[in-house]
């Protein structure tokens, strides 16, 4: 039985005729990992215990009986290793165990039932004997182990021959077999977190209809799909009941049926190309080597290959590293706020660029193109007991492009009035996370001033669409999926500052303030294995900039433009990313994103140019922070005064 698993550039037409400014500020953290602390929540596990069957013993029966046989058996039901083993780098044995509270163990035995009673192998010790035996021994849990639960298979199969001498009660035998083993793994479930486990992965059977054992007879194909089918069903109502009792335990509920289905679908895409014979079966498949056998899904009738368990680790990993391997999602809300961010600016520019010269009333069209990124720090663990390592990853990385258009009109001789819309859309990514984002915003100012100061104040909101979201796992090609993920933010800044001439020259020294908020909507993935639920998590910051400006005429069609400054977050809040693993017993979790980044360092250089009753102008404004962070934009707008 088993399951088996497992542009870069900017807009940068614009940026070609752009030249930057040299920083002259180094920029600072405002997080010990990273700029902007999208370290998630660490997830870091001690050890494995595992108990259940076959599927699960790294060769406690054949310690003891010397079954399987080996070769063409690996000690264990399949060719290589079991999915414990994968998930851990090794586990000691029922009878090589040194410490039953260090180190990974496995006291899973091939042919053992959910109860006591003996199969024909004798009596193999189930799986409250092997729970027994662990505490006998001084077995306890800490805090970061985890336990493993996979058991009711060898109930079934046992049950199975009563019900085909019986096919009129056949149905009725195997749901009083099944429930009753899906009642004895919830019981074991409770057991287990009694004793202390805090975090226990609890499999379900995949399809044993499906198997090469029942699938070559409509007859045994029905009933043992009925079997599994009952068996999950009850298994799923028994941890609901048992999670409940014990709401300090994360009771995971790894979900092998499913999994075993989308293999059976696509079996290529694994790189499997038998999915229905059993590999010791094919004299070619089992003297073919591992290469061969590995092609196979099946081992033996009901047993995977060295694939198929691999597949079942990652799985397993999916479900059991979800808070960690969900962090990226976070970037929604974060490239909704550094976008709301950016096109704020872009009014205030406008405002200052326009009053007080020729043509007080203007109307512009532009060019975007925005890049921006930052990096951030997951903690990552290869196997349970392993190392934690900290790996930096892109927090966010996007590039888009659209348009930015509006006006500015002189209301009296003091104040002008501006309005602005902008609209971009491109891709973003993060840590296995991808979409293709489009945010459309508004923008209101005013400006005031009087001899050569000023002082401006605007506000503005965006909307965003978040559209082909996918998330990446460890199963393969499989990914979790969502049509469009919604965010808003809006922004208000206050800026002020003073025009000193200088000839054909205007020095301005500025300083500003502003608030801005991004909000992502919670939602829902739609995937078929490990998707999760979010709330809606939120982004805020306070900044302040700094920024030294100048602008003047190199002939009388030309004009330069350059601005230098720094900017910081002066206080924020970064919520937590939070999720549940859908129709699960999982405990939700809460990913700490950490602080708002600071963007650092601003430089920009703008050329214009008088083209009859026109102005062209290119223009290029970026920041830069520490820890790779940084936002780009690049504009070439058209204007003309009315």
């Amino acid at each position: 039985m088993m399951k088996a698993f497992r542009k870069k550039a900017l807009s940068a037409a614009l940026l070609a005729t752009m030249v930057s400014a040299l920083p002259l500020l180094a920029a600072t953290g405002a997080y010990a990992q990273s700029s902007k602390a999208q370290s998630a929540w660490t997830q870091s596990y001690s050890r494995l215990v595992a108990f259940g069957d076959s599927l699960s013993d790294n060769g406690n029966l054949y310690t003891a009986t010397g079954q399987p046989t080996s070769p063409p058996y690996n000690k264990r039901y399949t060719n290589d290793q079991v999915w414990a083993e994968y998930l851990t780098g090794g586990l000691q044995g029922w009878y090589t165990a040194t410490s039953y509270t260090s180190g990974s163990i496995d006291l899973a035995w091939g042919g053992a039932r959910s109860d006591t009673a003996s199969n024909s192998n004798g009596p193999i010790p189930g799986t409250p004997t092997q729970i027994g035996y662990y505490a006998a021994h001084g077995g306890t849990f800490g805090a970061n182990d985890v336990a493993s639960l996979w058991i009711g298979a060898n109930d079934i199969f046992q049950g199975l021959p009563a019900a085909a001498a019986s096919p009129a009660n056949a149905t009725t035998i195997m749901t009083g077999v099944a429930g009753a083993a899906a009642g004895n793994a919830g019981t074991q479930t409770g057991q287990l977190a009694t004793a202390g486990a805090k975090t226990i992965l609890v499999l379900n059977l995949p399809d044993l209809g499906s198997t090469p054992q029942f699938s070559g007879s409509a007859t045994t194909l029905a009933i043992a799909t009925y079997s599994s089918t009952v068996f999950n069903t009850a298994l799923d109502a028994n941890l609901k009941a048992q999670a409940a009792a014990h709401p300090g335990t994360n009771i995971i509920e790894v979900d092998i049926n499913s999994a075993f289905h989308v293999i059976l679908a696509n079996p290529q895409a694994f790189g499997i190309s038998n999915s229905t014979q059993a590999c010791v079966l094919v004299t070619a498949c089992v003297t073919g080597g591992l290469s061969a056998q590995n092609s196979y899904l099946f081992w033996d009738t009901v047993h995977p290959t060295e694939t198929g368990h691999k597949l079942i680790a990652n799985l397993a990993a999916q479900y059991l590293y979800t808070p960690t391997l969900a962090s990226g999602v976070g970037m929604i809300a974060d490239e909704t706020y550094e976008t709301r961010r950016a096109n704020q600016a872009l009014l205030a520019d406008e405002l200052h660029g326009v009053h007080g010269s020729e043509g007080d009333n203007r109307w512009f069209v532009s060019a975007v193109g925005d890049e921006a990124a930052r990096n951030s720090t997951v903690s990552e663990q290869a196997t349970i007991g392993g190392a934690t390592t900290a790996v930096s990853v892109k927090a966010y990385d996007y590039n888009l492009s659209g348009f930015h258009a509006g006006a500015v009109h002189t209301a009296g001789g003091d104040l002008s009035v501006g309005v602005a819309m902008t609209a971009l859309h491109g891709d973003a990514k993060a840590f296995m996370v991808s979409a293709n984002p489009t945010d459309v915003s508004f923008d209101l100012g005013l400006d005031w001033r009087t001899g050569g100061h000023f002082v401006s104040l605007s506000g503005g909101a965006g909307f965003a669409s978040f559209g082909d979201f996918r998330r990446a796992t460890l199963f393969g090609p499989v990914t979790e999926q969502r049509n469009e993920v919604k965010a808003q933010s809006v922004s208000a800044a206050l800026q002020g500052g003073f025009d000193h001439a200088m000839g054909n020259w205007v020095v301005t020294p500025l300083l500003r303030l502003s608030y801005v908020d991004a909000k992502m909507s919670g939602f829902s993935e739609l995937g078929p294995l490990a998707a999760v639920a979010y709330g809606d998590r939120d982004v805020n910051a306070v900044s302040g900039a700094a920024e030294l400006r100048a602008a003047g005429h190199v002939s009388d069609t030309v004009s330069v433009d350059a601005v230098l400054g720094y900017e910081a977050v002066l206080s924020g809040k970064e919520a937590d990313l939070k999720g549940q693993l859908i129709n699960n017993t999982a405990l939700p979790f809460a990913d700490s994103m950490g602080k708002v980044g600071s963007p650092g360092v601003l430089v920009g250089l703008g050329v214009g140019m008088k083209l009859a009753k026109f102005d062209l102008k290119a223009s290029y404004r970026g920041t830069f922070g520490s820890q790779s962070q940084r936002d780009q934009g690049a504009m070439l707008t058209l204007s003309k005064a009315f």
